[in-house]
C-alpha cells in the first residue's frame, strides 16, 4: 500500500495491475452514470472501438462531451503517472509512455506493461530509460512480449487513426504501418535483449500477429482482409525488421530515441488525405465463354435466370458474395434487372437493348461485395462501404458457326484502396469468378432451353 501511495517511485506488476483494473471498473462506472444522467447511450464497446465513443466528437452535445471530458481527464493523469512508475520498475523506456494515448490500442500495452517483470537498480532511473550496450539484458520470453506488443500497438494505433478517424485505406496504412511496426518492434528487442538477428526477427513479426489476431478478435477488420494483406503486410514488416536490426548494431545507444520514427505514420497519413489521388478511369474485368445455343435463346437467359445452386468455389464459401439470381422488370431502354447476390440485389437499369447482341447497364445499387469472417458480429468493417463499387455492366453475344454463341460479361469498377495495382489482382480475380458462376448457369440454361425447343 505504502508504494501505491508514493508520488514517485517504481510500481511493481501486481499494484499496477490491480489499480488499472480497478480504476477501470470506476471509469466505466461512472461514464456509465453520466451517459444515463445526460439520456445518452453507452457502450463498453466504446474503448474498444473509440471513434464511436462521445469523447471524440460533441456531435452536437456539449454539455455532455464536456462532462465525459472531465471524468476523463483525471483518469487520464492518474494513468500516465501509474504507466511512468511501471516502466521505471520494468527498466523500459520512459518514452513508451506515449503508447498510453493511442486508442484501443494502449490496451495491449497496458496488458504488457503489466506482465513485465521488474528489475533490480544500481542507481536512479533513467530518464530517457537508455541502457549501455554492456549493461544487463531483460530475459528472451519478456523481451520477445514487450517488443511485439510495443509493436502491434503501433499498427493498431495506425488503423484507429486512418481507418476509424480519417477513413481511408492508403499505403500509409499497408505499407507504412507494418514497416514502422516491425522497426520499433526490432528496436524496442534490441534495447532489452541486444542485437541478435533471428529472435528479433521474431519480434517484428510477433508484432504484426498481435496487430492482426486483435483485429479478427475484436471483428475490426475480417480474415478474410487480412488474409489478402498479408503479403503486402509481411513484406513491409520484413524491411521494418531490416531497418531496426542496422539500427541496433550501427547505434544501439540511438535506438530508443529512434523509435520516434513512428511520428512519420501520422505525418505520412495526413499527406495522402490532403493530396489529390490521381484520377483513375474505371477498372473492367472480361470474361468469355461459349455456349452451344444461338443468341436468341441465350439472350432471354442473360435477362433472367434461374436460382442458382449453391456455391461451392472456395472465395465464395470463405464470404465473397455469391450470385444467386436474376429477374428483369420491364422490357427496352429503362428497364431494370435484379441480379440477386447473397448478400443482397444489385439494382441495373439498362443503358443498352440490343435483343440476341447487346445487354448493357449501369449499377444504380449494390449490396455488400462480402460477409467478413469473424467470432462474432461486431462492429462493420469499414471497408465494406464504398471502397469497391462496381458501376456498370455489360453482355454482348456473338453468332457462332453451328448454333453458337461466344458471350462475353464485363463489369467496371472503382477500388479506392491503395496500393491498386495490388488489391486490383485480388478484385479482378474475384469478379472473374462471379462473372464465371453467372455465366456458367447462363450457358447451362440455355442449352437446355435449346435441345428442348425453346
Amino acid at each position: 500500500m505504502k508504494a501505491l501511495l508514493q508520488r514517485s517511485g517504481p510500481l511493481s506488476r501486481l499494484p499496477f495491475l490491480g489499480l488499472g483494473v480497478a480504476l477501470f471498473g470506476l471509469k466505466i462506472g461512472i461514464d456509465w452514470a453520466v451517459a444515463r444522467a445526460f439520456g445518452q447511450p453507452y457502450s463498453v464497446l466504446y474503448y474498444v472501438s473509440p471513434m464511436d465513443a462521445p469523447l471524440m466528437s460533441p456531435g452536437g452535445r456539449e454539455t455532455y462531451w464536456l462532462a465525459m471530458w472531465g471524468v476523463a481527464l483525471p483518469f487520464i493523469a492518474i494513468g500516465v503517472w501509474l504507466t511512468l512508475r511501471r516502466l521505471m520498475d520494468a527498466r523500459l523506456p520512459l518514452w513508451l509512455v506515449a503508447l498510453f494515448f493511442v486508442p484501443f490500442a494502449n490496451l495491449i500495452f497496458f496488458l504488457a506493461v503489466a506482465v513485465v517483470p521488474s528489475r533490480e537498480r544500481d542507481g536512479r532511473p533513467s530518464l530517457v530509460g537508455y541502457e549501455p550496450p554492456d549493461g544487463p539484458r531483460r530475459g528472451m520470453g519478456a523481451a520477445l512480449l514487450m517488443a511485439g506488443a510495443v509493436g502491434a500497438v503501433v499498427s493498431l494505433g495506425m488503423v484507429g487513426l486512418s481507418v476509424g478517424l480519417l477513413g481511408t485505406y492508403g499505403a500509409a496504412l499497408f505499407l507504412g504501418a507494418p514497416t514502422l511496426s516491425a522497426f520499433v518492434a526490432t528496436l524496442t528487442f534490441g534495447h532489452l535483449h541486444g542485437p541478435k538477428a533471428a529472435p528479433s526477427f521474431v519480434a517484428a513479426m510477433l508484432a504484426l500477429w498481435i496487430g492482426f489476431a486483435v483485429m479478427v478478435g475484436f471483428a475490426i477488420e475480417g480474415l478474410v482482409c487480412l488474409l489478402m494483406a498479408s503479403p503486402l503486410a509481411i513484406a513491409s514488416a520484413v524491411l521494418g525488421w531490416a531497418l531496426g536490426f542496422v539500427m541496433v548494431r550501427l547505434a544501439h545507444e540511438a535506438a530508443p530515441r529512434t523509435a520516434s520514427a513512428a511520428m512519420i505514420l501520422p505525418l505520412w497519413l495526413i499527406a495522402e488525405v490532403v493530396s489529390p489521388q490521381p484520377a483513375e478511369p474505371d477498372r473492367v474485368v472480361e470474361s468469355v465463354i461459349e455456349i452451344d445455343a444461338p443468341p436468341e435463346v441465350v439472350w432471354n437467359r442473360v435477362l433472367a435466370f434461374e436460382e442458382l445452386p449453391p456455391p461451392t468455389e472456395l472465395a465464395f464459401r470463405m464470404g465473397v458474395s455469391a450470385p444467386t439470381g436474376a429477374v428483369i422488370e420491364g422490357e427496352g431502354v429503362g428497364a431494370v434487372r435484379r441480379c440477386r447476390f447473397t448478400t443482397g440485389e444489385f439494382v441495373e437499369p439498362i443503358t443498352v437493348w440490343r435483343p440476341a447482341e447487346e445487354l448493357s447497364f449501369d449499377v444504380a445499387q449494390m449490396p455488400d461485395p462480402m460477409r467478413e469472417m469473424t467470432p462474432y458480429d461486431g462492429p462493420r468493417p469499414p471497408h465494406l462501404d464504398g471502397y469497391f463499387a462496381t458501376t456498370r455492366g455489360q453482355f454482348l453475344l456473338e453468332r457462332l458457326p453451328g448454333e453458337r454463341t461466344r458471350l462475353r460479361g464485363r463489369t467496371w469498377y472503382e477500388l479506392e484502396v491503395f496500393p491498386r495495382a495490388y488489391w486490383a489482382l485480388f478484385a479482378e480475380h474475384l469478379v472473374h469468378t462471379i462473372h464465371l458462376r453467372v455465366m456458367r448457369q447462363i450457358a447451362v440454361l440455355s442449352e437446355r432451353d435449346h435441345a428442348h425447343g425453346a
